[in-house]
């Protein structure tokens, strides 16, 4: 299951017991800021720092013993930056044991899995 935000914690019961995988979603999207060609404004912004890091702190602490979970995600369509850098670094320093995915930074440093949103055929094929 995915959405774009943690669920209840039922739903990671329900999940484990059918044998259902989770990538569990930090809730972090700008992506309003995109049409106002902002989308990188929040990312670098140190102001926003705790706010960022305070989503993906929540979500782990709180999920990481569902077995369900297999992969974090550090969010949707919020660009990338230090404070998307900061999620994955404190991320990968609390749980080593899951990979994260983050489709905003095109294979940097802050996902363990290249996954592009909406990629073209060709891109696809170039992969």
């Amino acid at each position: 299951g995915r959405s774009h935000y943690p669920n209840r914690t039922l739903w990671y019961d329900l999940c484990t017991a059918f044998g259902l995988w989770v990538c569990d979603e930090a809730n972090l999207e700008t992506q309003g800021l995109m049409g106002m060609m902002q989308d990188a404004l929040l990312v670098e912004d140190q102001a926003w720092a705790h706010a960022y890091l305070e989503r993906m702190t929540r979500m782990v602490l709180r999920d990481r013993n569902h077995p369900c979970v297999i992969l974090w995600s550090l969010g949707n369509e919020s660009c990338c930056g230090p404070n998307i850098d900061a999620m994955a670094d404190w991320t990968r320093a609390n749980d080593p044991t899951r990979p994260i995915q983050y489709e905003s930074c095109g294979g940097g440093k802050a996902t363990d899995i290249i996954c592009p949103m909406y990629p073209s055929v060709e891109k696809l094929i170039a992969l």
